[in-house]
């Protein structure tokens, strides 16, 4: 028999590993502070994740709707220019004005 197994009969032969009830009390504790230590670990990372994902998607929103945005200035830019409103005036029917007539109106005080 080799001398760590002497070492470890011998040491159960003699009750060297034996607990007493509070030496049992304290192990069992610090198992269950130990057990929610690491739950309360685990939900933050879990929760950090999360949240990590979460900004991933706002941000691929953020650049998608950002890309809209200037797809939308440039359309507009587009429709806005005089020789766009020009060929939609004539489009309509509208005519340069030849001949303008203003009328004058009275105003309206006391």
């Amino acid at each position: 028999m080799s001398d760590f197994m002497q070492w470890v009969t011998h040491g159960i032969k003699r009750g060297r590993f034996e607990m007493g009830p509070r030496t049992s009390l304290y192990l069992g504790a610090l198992v269950v502070v130990l057990t929610l230590v690491a739950a309360l670990y685990l939900m933050l990372v879990s929760r950090t994740a999360a949240r990590g994902r979460h900004i991933e998607q706002l941000q691929a929103e953020l650049f998608r709707l950002e890309r809209e945005n200037q797809q939308l200035q440039l359309e507009t830019a587009m429709e806005g220019s005089v020789s766009r409103l020009w060929e939609r005036a004539i489009e309509l029917g509208f005519a340069p004005a030849e001949q303008v007539d203003f009328l004058l109106t009275r105003d309206e005080g006391p």
